[in-house]
């Protein structure tokens, strides 16, 4: 099988923390601190590592407004925002970009396999969208610690519910509406017919709610039925206490059972194996599986897929927070541990 290897690093998010990264980056380069090859994305970091794979091509990067991109150009720096990357957001920005992400598959990558580099989830979506356009229908396993298919205003309110929550979750107010994102794209590729619900397998999972408990506020229980009502439908959640319990590859193998015969597409998002080593992550409110157990369950879906009838239509590896992987001297794997994971599921 011939992959062809791309990047696209859609990173908009409006938090604090994430336009301060931005601007201090934007303040080294323009002090020139900084090299003429210090990486400007997650797929300048991690194609080094995947060129040992055989046919494996490398196609480049879908480019987009440098604003958009975790280190911005220098003459992009005026719109480095927070009112700006809201603006994207209100203007449904990830769905636009997924849509270009689908014409650049279609455009420059197939009839090659997608393997895509990238940053926000969202653009899942549009790979998925131009495969989609074959013949055969897919399947797909999510490799995340969070289940990426909640409503914004849904779990906008939970959070706002937790103890506490109303002085860390800013701005307070309004709800955010409910928009294609990160953690919405999962929903909207079902409700499309991209891909059928029951042919879904999300694993890894740490955000599945609890049980009802007493006197618990309205936001609590309106994130636990959009989370049941997505398994309602068919998808498949293996959370992360139950691959521990079960065993990594039993639980994985028994959990893939049901869609033999259909082309899988693998999404990893970075925090599947967030923790004390993996840190570059874009949300690292969850941990995720040790590096060890995410190399596991990719070994075992590799597995499957060398010895059973599914054949590997794509694979992508996202949600990978460029400021925190490549610090000089810095402890972080989060990189060499996504190529671990590639390797694993590829069975190189």
């Amino acid at each position: 099988m011939t992959f062809g290897c791309f990047g696209c690093a859609l990173d908009a998010l409006d938090a604090p923390e994430k336009m301060a990264m931005k601007l201090a980056y934007l303040g080294a380069k323009a002090e020139g601190l900084l090299g003429e090859g210090t990486a400007r994305d997650p797929y300048d970091l991690l194609t080094p590592l995947l060129a040992d794979i055989p046919d494996l091509r490398f196609v480049g990067k879908l480019e987009i407004e440098s604003f958009l991109t975790p280190r911005p150009g220098l003459e992009d720096a005026d719109m480095v925002h927070p009112e700006v990357y809201r603006q994207f957001a209100d203007q449904d920005g990830c769905a636009v970009l997924s849509s270009r992400v689908s014409e650049f598959v279609r455009q420059r990558v197939l009839p090659l396999r997608p393997l895509m580099i990238g940053v926000d989830h969202s653009l899942t979506g549009g790979v998925l969208r131009a495969l989609s356009a074959g013949s055969e229908p897919l399947a797909m396993v999510v490799m995340d610690a969070h289940l990426d298919a909640i409503p914004t205003s849904v779990r906008w309110k939970a959070g706002m519910a937790l103890e506490g929550a109303e002085a860390a979750v800013a701005p307070a107010g309004e709800p955010p509406a409910d928009l294609y994102t990160c953690g919405t794209w999962l929903t909207s590729i079902i409700d499309e017919g991209v891909i059928s619900a029951p042919d879904v397998l999300v694993m890894g999972v740490g955000d599945y709610p609890s049980e009802p408990q007493p006197g618990e506020k309205e936001g609590l229980a309106a994130y636990r039925e959009a989370y049941r009502s997505l398994e309602g439908r068919g998808v498949r959640v293996l959370t992360r206490r139950t691959m521990r319990e079960e065993g990594i590859g039993t639980a994985v193998t028994r959990a893939l059972s049901g869609v033999e015969g259909k082309p899988l597409y693998v999404s990893i998002d970075a925090d599947f194996a967030a923790g004390e080593r993996v840190r570059a992550v874009r949300f690292l409110d969850m941990l995720g599986l040790t590096p060890q157990e995410a190399v596991e369950a990719a070994r075992a879906v590799g597995s499957a897929l060398t010895g059973g009838s599914n054949r590997l239509a794509g694979v992508d590896v996202m949600e990978i927070d460029v400021h925190g992987a490549d610090i000089p001297g810095g402890s972080d794997r989060t990189i060499p541990v996504s190529s671990e994971i590639v390797h694993a599921l590829l069975r190189r």
